[in-house]
């Protein structure tokens, strides 16, 4: 029984949405199943009326039409099915295509007298907002606050959804499964669109990424047809939007829908802090395939499941060719780089024998120069030896080396003459004068400077003083003290 609490209820929720009596969802349930749905008028919602009323306890129908609520219980049954396996016994004889209002329907919508427990159907174009909004307090344990137009219209098209792909895949749903299963590789290749070129190191070439092609371009029948991805309409893991659900009434949306909101519809104000807010909304990305939105494949993607399956040992030819060009390729690139690596490994190769040649070349001619410069040496050490025993033979004179030298001058000058004389240059008569004498050890007369400078020092020169003695001599007499010092050590 509803108590007078609960028709009041009902009664402000309608004052509160405005509502008519029925709710017009034609448009939901002709996209849901692809039908031309027409929502009744005029003696069609008298009827419903009149029967409705006359089956309720109250005699007026402002007050009958609130005695009644929505089972929650739906059937669909295309018209051109019969009904008799499809809705429970009591209602198979009254209304099988038949809404209580005598319009033919094929989706049954179950409700409930909740004064006499009597349960009638109505079509989806006479559910009564009430009904669904009963059956969402009272049924579903939904807050009153939360019961709007669009609610209850989205518990109508859930329903039917529901329904819809209940009976679809009972009737379709073996053929789908199996068809898909069949194409869904091909599918993938197939249906796919040219991206960013790469370079592909299997075909040494410049190849384009595929991807999935998500709207189809053209139109069935032309040649320049391209089918959208029957894969990704259907259940591809990435196809997914942004949607968002108000948190009060439970209403969801897409982004786009979401964006043209005014603020104060996406927003209010932070209680706490003027310089926050908080959204009136949960953001959820979810998948958008048809296989989560709908249920069952639309109208489309049935179509084109069927047309690709027919076509698909056409498509499986293409692949195979495409396959075969692409290893006939791949082999051609193998092929060509190991022709590459093999005439890489001669060239290397004959650079290696050439490097050997040339090591061995160089190392020969390095101990041929090594060979002449020991027999250029030896000739020159006997050249050397032969131009000192000339020279000494033919000036009568010994042989002789720098260490013959009597002091650092003398010992510096033969060095020179030696290298003269090695040379075959020709030395001066004073020269040959002065080898003479230091390898001979002869004497020479001092000089008449000599004297003088011995003189001029205090000394007393002989006529027999010797260049060597004069030296000695004016040694002594510049440094008289070192004469001293030496006398007393040898003392």
């Amino acid at each position: 029984m509803t108590d007078e609490n609960e028709l009041n209820e009902l009664r402000g929720i309608a004052e509160r949405l405005g509502a008519n009596d029925f709710i017009d969802v034609g448009s939901i349930v002709r996209d849901l199943v692809d039908e031309k749905w027409v929502n009744p008028t005029g003696a069609y919602n008298i009827a419903l009326k009149n029967r409705l009323t006359a089956l309720s306890s109250a005699d007026d129908w402002a007050e009958a039409k609130l005695e009644w609520k929505a089972t929650g219980n739906i059937w669909y049954v295309p018209m051109r099915e019969t009904a008799d396996d499809v809705l429970p016994s009591i209602h198979q004889e009254s209304h099988p295509h038949e809404c209580i209002c005598g319009h033919k329907i094929a989706w049954h919508f179950e409700i409930i007298n909740t004064e006499n427990e009597l349960r009638e159907i109505v079509g989806s174009e006479h559910i009564g907002f009430w009904m669904v909004a009963r059956h969402l307090i009272e049924n579903l344990d939904m807050p009153a606050d939360m019961i709007t137009l669009e609610r209850i219209e989205i518990w109508v098209k859930e329903s039917v959804k529901s329904m819809k792909a209940e009976w679809w895949w009972k009737l379709y749903g073996e053929q789908f499964e199996e068809w898909f299963e069949a194409v869904s590789e091909a599918d993938i290749r197939e249906n796919s669109r040219d991206g960013d070129s790469y370079w592909d190191t299997d075909t040494n070439r410049y190849e384009h990424q595929k991807l999935i092609r998500k709207k189809a371009v053209g139109k069935i029948g032309e040649p320049e047809y391209g089918m959208s991805s029957i894969f990704w309409r259907w259940n591809h893991p990435d196809n997914t939007g942004v949607f968002y659900t108000n948190k009060k009434t439970g209403i969801r949306i897409k982004k786009t829908t979401w964006e043209k909101l005014e603020y104060s519809e996406k927003w209010t104000d932070h209680p706490t802090s003027s310089y926050k807010k908080v959204s009136l909304w949960d953001k959820t990305v979810e998948s958008t395939a048809q296989k989560d939105t709908r249920g069952w494949p639309n109208q489309r993607l049935w179509n084109d499941l069927q047309i690709f399956y027919f076509d698909l040992p056409n498509v499986l030819e293409k692949h195979a060719t495409q396959d075969a060009e692409r290893a006939e390729r791949v082999e051609f690139v193998i092929k060509e780089r190991r022709e590459l690596e093999e005439k890489n490994r001669i060239r290397e190769e004959e650079e290696e024998k050439a490097r050997v040649i040339r090591r061995q070349e160089r190392q020969l001619l390095q101990e041929e120069q090594q060979r002449l410069q020991i027999a250029r040496n030896a000739e020159k050490a006997l050249q050397m030896e032969t131009a000192l025993e000339d020279f000494c033979s033919e000036h009568n004179l010994p042989i002789f080396s720098e260490s013959d030298g009597s002091n650092n001058w003398e010992c510096t000058f033969l060095t020179d003459m030696l290298v003269r004389i090695n040379r075959l240059a020709s030395l001066s008569p004073k020269q040959i004068e002065y080898i003479a004498i230091i390898v001979n050890k002869e004497e020479q007369p001092a000089t008449e400077k000599q004297l003088s400078y011995i003189r001029s020092l205090g000394g007393e020169p002989t006529n027999s003083m010797t260049k060597r003695q004069a030296s000695d001599l004016i040694g002594e007499l510049k440094n008289p003290s070192k004469v001293v010092n030496t006398a007393e050590e040898e003392e």
